[in-house]
């Protein structure tokens, strides 16, 4: 056993997009959808476990980010709180989904392409939160949370609704969330064994702007469990229901984002104020092994290198309700929402430091697609 390092400094390089193949094929693997930068974590400051985080990004989008955690206040170590600050600036924003992919808007087809960097829209978020761990495994959680979002006039011409209905270049609002916690897998990257119970309920406008009411509440239940000859099954089931109707295009949610997604569908966004997602994923383990590198690793922490490939077949299927208007430029001529999909395939799951998850995947979607696709975490 080797002691994880306490301070760690990293260089960001990522691209902007929400996977490869949205990367590859929906923007054509443009060169300018890079973001880069810099980041800093402190763990354990004052030797109390706490956490200190720095960032700045620069790139597709430039972002700015302050946090600090305090895990323990108590004795018991029972509470914690935190807080943190955030600054994003974008000079192209995607306004709308047409056929339930993106359509985006920069600020050279505005402005011209000789122009400077201009800024288009940008974001300023702050928070503050608090932890109750009841238990070992259970974590309940109260966040607020001050949000203030501008656009440029220009904007309101591609989606009049992107802030809301009255043609809003600016959107602030003040939320509330509430989250439930009940964890008893046996790792949180790639977990084999145990299972996962997450409920959150937001409320976004407390009625002191008026800029926006909205609420949601999302529910998550995942199971893992081994069997034998090194099979594993794991299961998990998504709900998310929201109000009201109308929903301003930056505050649209759906399936398509980070791990909010079905497989087979990384080319899309499927928005809608309702969905529910069950994914299924049958492994075998094809091998498991830790490399010493020795002397070739000056750093003790990282000679030590673990490395396991998993092979799978999945099932994932859902269903989005979008009951936003056909005149709507929020949402113009779904093609996946209101209807059952689903998909399944095959695929292989590398993992290795810190759990870090690499799947790649074959699979066939509702709409007779096929592709391979290539992403990060675990699909379940």
């Amino acid at each position: 056993m080797e002691e994880r390092w306490y301070i760690w400094p990293s260089v960001i390089f990522k691209l902007a997009d929400r996977n490869f193949s949205d990367w590859l094929f929906n923007q054509n693997a443009a060169t300018d959808r890079f973001e880069y930068g810099f980041k800093f974590d402190q763990f354990n400051v004052r030797g109390l476990n706490e956490r200190l985080s720095a960032m700045a990004q620069f790139g597709f989008k430039r972002r700015f980010n302050f946090a600090y955690n305090i895990p323990y206040l108590n004795k018991a170590q029972t509470f914690g709180m935190g807080l943190g600050f955030s600054y994003s600036e974008f000079d192209q924003v995607d306004y709308s989904n047409v056929e339930n992919k993106r359509l985006f808007i920069d600020a050279d087809s505005i402005f011209g392409d000789d122009s400077e960097r201009q800024i288009i829209s940008n974001s300023m978020n702050s928070f503050l939160f608090f932890n109750y761990r009841e238990s070992y495994y259970n974590t309940h959680s109260l966040n607020l949370v001050y949000s203030r979002t501008t656009i440029i006039d220009e904007v309101l011409q591609f989606n009049s609704e992107y802030l809301g209905q009255n043609q809003d270049v600016e959107q602030d609002y003040i939320g509330l969330s509430y989250r439930f916690r009940r964890d008893f897998r046996d790792r949180n990257n790639y977990p084999l064994k145990g299972f996962l119970i997450d409920a959150r309920f937001t409320k976004i406008g407390l009625g002191i702007f008026k800029d926006i009411d909205q609420g949601n509440f999302r529910g998550l239940l995942a199971y893992y469990k081994p069997l034998k000859y090194n099979f594993n099954i794991a299961s998990s089931f998504t709900a998310y229901t929201s109000y009201p109707k109308f929903q301003p295009y930056n505050n649209f949610e759906g399936l398509g984002f980070s791990n909010n997604l079905l497989k087979g569908y990384e080319l899309y966004v499927i928005q809608g104020q309702h969905y529910v997602m069950h994914k299924t994923e049958l492994k075998k383990e094809l091998f498991s092994i830790e490399a010493n590198l020795g002397r070739l690793m000056p750093l003790k922490q990282f000679r030590k290198v673990p490395f396991a490939a998993y092979f799978k077949v999945f099932f994932d299927h859902g269903y989005v309700q979008n009951n936003i208007s056909d005149r709507s430029r929020i949402s113009v001529s779904p093609l996946l929402s209101n209807r059952y999909i689903y998909s399944y395939g095959a695929g292989l799951d590398l993992v290795t430091f810190y759990d870090a998850v690499l799947r790649l995947e074959y699979s066939i979607n509702a709409l007779n697609e096929t592709g391979f696709f290539i992403n990060v975490k675990s699909g379940i």
